[in-house]
């Protein structure tokens, strides 16, 4: 399921196009959050050569990337002093609904 420049400027409550090159950036970066939090691959459409740990996109998967990408953008600032990138985690309801998806290889 592909996510669109328009769904996520509907999430973050944007009617301009000022911002589509950073909403762009930043679907790119919470796709990758959440492929690092899972452990998957995640793929708009499933293609016939796929690894192992390979995962469409499904609804829910899409709002909980669409939530994290106005995440991002509502605390672009960074975070607050005394906060650790290291310590960085998931908004609770994104990793609420990713949770289930977590691949562990055996």
């Amino acid at each position: 399921m592909e996510i669109t420049l328009d769904e996520i400027k509907l999430q973050c409550r944007i009617d301009n196009d000022d911002e589509d090159d950073l909403l762009s950036a930043y679907l790119v970066a919470a796709k990758a959050m959440v492929e690092n939090h899972t452990n998957r691959v995640l793929f708009n459409t499933l293609p016939e050569e796929k690894p192992i740990n390979a995962q469409e996109i499904t609804g829910d998967l899409k709002i909980a990337i669409l939530m994290l990408i106005a995440y991002l953008y509502e605390n672009r600032g960074g975070w607050n002093e005394g906060q650790g990138v290291t310590n960085f985690d998931l908004p609770p309801t994104v990793k609420a609904i990713i949770e289930r998806y977590r691949f562990i290889d055996v």
